[in-house]
């Protein structure tokens, strides 16, 4: 299994076209056995033969069999597009040809009716025989570095093989939700520059859980939104899902001018303002955000003041998912402000974008700049509020 064995296959094959084989009785030798298997990886069903090996071996590709193979059934678990075949897999066959060849009733064989038993055993989806079909490769045949760096990957055996950034590796402790070793660098590298797609659909849903953050996520969404117009209205939907609050918003809406039709552009400009609650506001108000009966930003203190750190933490897991949000940004500047934690107060406040020049934003903005002992700054703010009229007294209790 030599990690620098890669197919270049189209991607994604939904159907391939399969012909029927000849009916193999149910008791037969190994020599009976074997061309209902090869029939089956053979001819234009070589290229399945194909897809399976490039899975197997070049785990850029194989994100699905990666999850398998990670035993994670649960929130990470990705898979492929399924594949069709009009005629049955041959499993009664594969069954005895395992059994046969287990038991060594063979004198030699081949490697690649040996690899046709491992191509049967994951078609099926028999992991735990999968498996034992890899190691019982290394005790027929022996074992090379390939292999026993693939075996360490899945965890099915010790090896003293340090940790290596490879595709191959982080793929795997992905789905075992390692997100602590993981560089989405190199994982956005291989889709812009090595155009891995397959790795698309991981860097989506880690965007989409907040385990993907930062830089480099505008730069995954700026290359694949070339591709949008190819898409089908429900991969358009999810595409446009995933940025509300995770890119920055301006970024997006000047690209999303340039790609999207004028219909996508309008309903997703109003999705964007919506996740973003209060990143446009209209004169001195909130625009669409009608639900709050008070200044929304002293609502949240009131609710910090009755909540605690219950509703502290729930505001950092919800930014964690829209970590570009400018309401949940000034929220939380809110709150560390009445905590009198002046540098927390400012990393948020720096991110709230347009909110930060809201009257009661710079009305604390300039305090804890002279609390920090940056008078002139925070002097010349608290002067420019006095002469528009919106200098305003801070609520009680918060200071």
């Amino acid at each position: 299994m030599s990690l620098q064995t890669e197919y270049k296959l189209q991607w994604p094959e939904y159907r391939i076209e399969f012909h029927p084989g000849p009916v193999i009785p149910k008791k037969a030798n190994l020599n009976e056995l074997w061309p209902t298997l090869r029939a089956f990886f053979s001819g234009n069903q070589s290229r399945f033969a194909n897809y399976l090996f490039y899975l197997s071996t070049d785990f850029s590709g194989g994100f699905s069999l990666c999850s398998i193979l990670g035993e994670n059934e649960t929130a990470n678990r990705f898979r492929d597009p399924q594949l069709f075949t009009p005629t049955p897999f041959p499993k009664e066959s594969l069954d005895q040809i395992w059994e046969l060849c287990q038991n060594r009733d063979f004198e030699e064989m081949e490697r690649e009716d040996w690899e046709f038993i491992g191509f049967g055993l994951l078609y099926s989806g028999d992991v735990r025989e999968f498996r034992n079909w890899v190691m019982k490769t290394k005790e027929f045949f022996g074992q090379t570095d390939d292999n026993r760096r693939f075996l360490f990957l899945l965890g099915w055996e010790n090896s003293e093989i340090p940790f290596e950034s490879s595709i191959l590796h982080m793929l795997v402790e992905y789905v075992k939700g390692n997100r602590e070793v993981l560089d989405f660098k190199t994982l956005t590298d291989a889709v812009t520059l090595d155009a891995h797609w397959q790795i698309s659909g991981v860097l989506f849903h880690a965007i989409e859980t907040g385990w993907f953050t930062g830089e480099e996520t505008f730069r995954f969404w700026k290359f694949i939104i070339g591709f949008y117009s190819e898409w089908n209205d429900w991969e358009k939907g999810k595409f446009r899902s995933i940025s509300l609050g995770k890119i920055p918003a301006s970024f997006a809406l000047r690209y999303a001018k340039r790609y999207f039709s004028d219909a996508d552009f309008d309903l997703y400009r109003e999705e964007l303002e919506t996740s973003l609650r209060g990143d446009w506001t209209y004169g001195d108000g909130f625009g669409y955000e009608l639900t709050h009966q008070m200044d929304p930003f002293v609502e949240t203190v009131v609710r910090f003041r009755n909540e605690g750190e219950r509703f502290e933490e729930g505001l950092k897991k919800e930014l964690i998912l829209k970590p570009y949000s400018y309401f949940i940004n000034l929220q939380l500047a809110c709150i560390y402000f009445v905590k009198k934690e002046n540098d927390k107060f400012l990393q948020f406040y720096k991110k709230a974008g347009r909110l930060k020049y809201l009257p009661l934003a710079l009305n604390l903005y300039w305090r804890v700049l002279k609390q920090n002992g940056d008078e002139i700054l925070g002097s010349s703010i608290e002067r420019s509020l006095v002469a528009t009229g919106e200098s305003i007294h801070i609520p009680e209790g918060w200071t």
